[in-house]
């Protein structure tokens, strides 16, 4: 294990030295298991934006996409008609 030097503002030192406490944890592993965290956040945010890229290139290649506007459209007309049958049916 290697070690690493982080210099935080003496503000944000009290706020995890009491934060750890009240959670029976060390400072140390607060931190660290703080960054662990951001660092999973990070991945998850970075294969969502991948897998993003991914099908918005298989979307183009195909040219499979609708309009927003005939989506739209598409959309208002059931909705519409789903009105329309919750209006017509007896209670």
């Amino acid at each position: 294990m290697s070690t690493t030097t982080l210099r935080v503002d003496d503000a944000l030192r009290q706020r995890i030295v009491r934060l750890a406490g009240a959670l029976n944890q060390t400072p140390h592993s607060f931190m660290v298991e703080a960054l662990a965290q951001k660092a999973d956040e990070a991945e998850w945010k970075l294969a969502l934006q991948k897998e993003a890229q991914r099908r918005d290139k298989a979307m183009q290649k195909a040219d499979t996409g609708v309009e927003w506007q005939d989506a739209r459209l598409r959309l208002n007309q059931k909705l519409a008609a789903k009105v329309k049958t919750a209006k017509n049916t007896p209670d």
